[in-house]
């Protein structure tokens, strides 16, 4: 039975140690070789004074090294921090700090980036260069680590500019792991693609379910994020069979007009997880590949990755709606707390999303303050420490039960007296024949005269008319669906891809700009 993630890998390396556990282009190396320098590492960590649970920051982009390092650290007892390549020095420094770094691991390419970094802040720090550590003992350590030690931290945004670290143990990845590689049955034979980067909490599903089944993990480089006609070539090219991605990738993909019928015989799980994901993309989706299993997660990083579920059995149409978030993965529960502050489990319940079991993270690194606030008691009773994780994310619960998102409760608008989900928006657009994609945006302003409802959207036909008439089709169609109020006063019609976040989310902000400024 495995206790600590890094045993997964240990694991298939014992089974299959010619398998070549990660390729990266035209790189790969195997399980054998990487279980004996992550092995090496490791031990030099530890000879050069590195302790039990150590918070150890890597500094490398997605490539093999990273994985040396992610692995070497936690074969030393210690929690992996990783640290965005392409962040700046005001982002890095806060996490250094509040980790207490006293190593960094990098690589050739990020050392002299990263010295930089350090030399600006005026901080001791040593790097440890992955590439050029001595490797002597390539034995296995007997772990000191139990269980309930600390995998990694991730930091993501904080409402104050200060980002948050959010920590997770061993053994909420590996009940979370174990799921995922039942749910989605993974083998050997898999090829699993890795999309997201280190500093993003949906990396942890493709590199442990592909070592925790002896698969193979293939990363995307980031050359594939912007050039998405590549990224569908070089699926079909890796002969890849489990596919994480947000969806916006998903519809980039679609729009790129490069996947067609037949062009992926191996895709056995397509997974879209991080924002709401409309039926047409889906039903798309699965005309072209209709062998392939469809699964819509949701979760905040505060919770391991995912804790609900949907699985998709047939192509969902329009008016529909968006797609369920589903329910609660085993070891999971949820909570509707209503406008009233009551919890509910009720079909038509709607309010905050609350989440209690297992998979609740032990909150924020070094911001308990912050972690109160979120991580509450279970109000159901006072008899033992029961954490529920409150989500910030509106839901309501459909008569199956299943919950179905609606939208972020600090996105929510409040637009002369009338209370709107975003969301909603989005969904009604997407709905009609002529709209592609839609985001909807809001612009805030203490003149209640000048805040205003903006949509960014996509032509489904680019051919078929133009902007000024899309516009005017659109907004006369959606005064079928929604009241007036909830009709966006300024649209504006994109031609190329949306902008994105680093995450490969919709990048709200760029959006607000380009529609108000």
């Amino acid at each position: 039975m495995v206790h600590l993630v890094h045993e997964y890998f240990e694991r298939s390396a014992d089974r299959s140690p010619d398998k070549v556990a990660i390729g990266c282009g035209d790189d790969e190396i195997t399980y054998k070789d990487l279980d004996e320098y992550t092995n090496g590492v490791a031990h030099y960590l530890i000879g050069e004074g590195v302790e039990r649970g150590m918070l150890l920051p890597l500094y490398i982009e997605k490539n093999i090294n990273a994985f040396k390092a992610v692995l070497g650290i936690l074969k030393a007892d210690c929690t992996y921090v990783p640290l965005d390549p392409g962040a700046p020095v005001a982002r890095v420094d806060p996490i250094l700090d509040r980790c207490e770094a006293k190593f960094v691991l990098v690589d050739d390419e990020s050392e002299a980036r990263m010295q930089n970094i350090i030399d600006e802040l005026g901080i001791s720090v040593r790097l440890i260069n992955v590439e050029h550590i001595p490797i002597e003992n390539t034995e296995r350590r007997e772990y000191k680590n139990i269980s309930v030690d600390m995998v990694y931290v991730i930091f993501t945004s904080g409402s104050t500019g200060i980002p948050k670290g959010v920590m997770m143990s061993h053994f909420q990845v590996v009940d979370y792991i174990d799921f995922c590689v039942d749910l989605y049955e993974v083998t050997d034979k898999d090829v699993v693609s890795q999309h997201a980067p280190l500093y993003f909490d949906n990396s942890v599903l493709d590199i442990y379910c592909a070592f925790s089944a002896g698969a193979r993990l293939e990363l995307v480089y980031e050359e594939l994020n912007v050039m998405i006609p590549k990224l569908a070539s070089w699926l079909r090219d890796k002969e890849i069979s489990m596919f994480l991605a947000v969806p916006s990738i998903l519809t980039m993909l679609l729009k790129s007009r490069r996947l067609k019928p037949g062009m992926l015989p191996k895709m056995r799980n397509v997974i879209f997880s991080g924002e709401v994901i409309q039926p047409e993309i889906i039903a798309d989706w699965m005309e072209l590949y209709p062998d392939a299993n469809y699964t819509n997660m949701y979760g905040p990083t505060e919770v391991t990755v995912d804790c609900t579920y949907h699985r998709i059995l047939e192509p969902p149409k329009p008016e529909d709606g968006p797609v369920p978030i589903g329910l609660a993965r085993p070891n999971m529960e949820t909570f509707v707390r209503l406008d009233n502050g009551e919890l509910s489990q009720e079909p038509g319940a709607e309010g905050e999303l609350l989440i209690r079991g297992l998979a609740v993270g032990y909150g924020y690194l070094k911001e308990e303050e912050k972690t109160k606030k979120v991580f509450i008691q279970n109000p159901l009773h006072n008899v033992y420490h029961d954490p529920l994780y409150c989500s910030g994310d509106r839901v309501r619960l459909a008569d199956n039960g299943e919950i179905m998102f609606l939208g972020r409760i600090d996105f929510q608008i409040k637009l002369r007296g009338n209370r709107i989900e975003p969301g909603e928006i989005e969904a009604a657009l997407a709905g009609l024949d002529p709209v592609r994609e839609a985001v909807v945006v809001y612009r805030h302003s203490p003149n209640p005269t000048e805040a205003a409802i903006g949509a960014l959207l996509s032509k489904a036909n680019s051919d078929d008319q133009d902007d000024d008439a899309f516009i005017r089709d659109v907004r006369e169609r959606l005064t079928e669906f929604l009241p007036d109020y909830m009709i966006p006063t300024v649209m504006g019609v994109i031609h190329e891809d949306f902008p994105l976040t680093p995450a490969g989310k919709y990048d709200r902000r760029a959006v607000l700009a380009r529609l108000f400024d």
